[in-house]
């Protein structure tokens, strides 16, 4: 009197059991999309004291962002740079992130020569208004 059906649960043996397998695939795909289209900002890496303004707007697109301290040094993406070797850097930065704006950290006490000196030496690069990045005095 054999039913036919011996054995029960051992003949569906793959039943119940979920293949992860395209779902990996397409978690991994989302991350190489978000990986290769994220754009990084690099920090100056210097501690300034910035002005405080009243009112202020942000910048619209990505930025390049410089920063000069209270004894004129310029810094960018964490190093200290010599202001001849600016130019090259915000070239190299413009033609990975095309729409990016242009940003000057100043501190408080920095000279207006070494402000003017890295204005210069980036302006041939700027296609938008140039961004100085303030403290809110409210």
């Amino acid at each position: 009197m054999a039913s036919g059906r011996s054995g029960g649960a051992q003949d569906g043996g793959g039943e119940g059991e979920i293949d992860l397998t395209p779902m990996l695939d397409v978690v991994f795909i989302m991350l190489i999309f978000f990986i290769v289209t994220s754009s990084f900002v690099k920090e100056p890496g210097v501690e300034i004291l910035k002005a405080e303004a009243v009112t202020t707007s942000a910048c619209d697109r990505g930025t390049i962002i410089f920063a000069v301290n209270a004894t004129g040094d310029v810094y960018y993406d964490k190093k200290q740079i010599p202001i001849d070797r600016a130019y090259r850097l915000a070239e190299a930065a413009k033609k990975e992130a095309p729409k990016a704006n242009f940003v000057i950290q100043a501190d408080v006490d920095t000279p207006t020569s070494a402000l003017s000196d890295l204005l210069g030496v980036i302006k041939p690069l700027m296609d938008a208004p140039l961004c100085v990045s303030t403290d809110d005095a409210g």
